[in-house]
């Protein structure tokens, strides 16, 4: 049951990303880590409302990713170099679906957390993606602090956009 809300809000989420995406790149990937961070800290209270609505939130959150890094990336890799990192994302998003899939067939139905060892353990695990998304956020605020071309020629940022045709090529 609750992996199939995790599958449900991650369709929701790739399937509702692409409109959402006029509001830019950027922008699109720190709400969708605030999103991440949000839903992961609901898994961790005890209850089993919070745990169905941060996985929903946390599923939302991968769909999301698998429509906005892509087309960030797409958009703002050199042409040298935009074939070979728009593959490697694509691996390591289907990589990153099988991971959860894999780990989770060794541990038992949600009926036998009787081990407080073994609960604390999966929250812990919820814990790696609230981390990772927090240095996301951290990246795109410090070092990659900037929209796609596209996104700031659409906005007509025309300076912004210069600078940053300076910085990347």
């Amino acid at each position: 049951m609750i992996q199939t809300v995790t599958t449900a809000g991650s369709a929701f989420g790739a399937l509702f990303a692409g409109p959402v995406a006029s509001i830019g790149r950027w922008k699109c990937l720190i709400y969708t880590n605030i999103i991440v961070i949000i839903g992961c800290s609901l898994t961790l209270v005890e209850n089993w409302g919070c745990l169905c609505i941060g996985r929903f939130l946390y599923g939302m959150a991968s769909g999301s990713f698998s429509v906005f890094c892509p087309k960030y990336i797409s958009e703002v890799a050199p042409v040298e170099i935009k074939g070979p990192a728009g593959s490697l994302t694509q691996i390591m998003i289907t990589f990153g679906i099988l991971v959860p899939f894999a780990i989770g067939a060794f541990f038992p139905h949600i009926d036998e957390y009787e081990n407080s060892t073994l609960l604390m353990i999966v929250n812990m695990l919820f814990a790696i993606p609230i981390a990772v998304s927090g240095i996301n956020i951290f990246l795109l605020v410090t070092v990659f602090n900037f929209d796609t071309p596209p996104v700031m020629k659409q906005k007509k940022q025309f300076s912004q956009l210069e600078s940053l045709f300076k910085k990347i090529y």
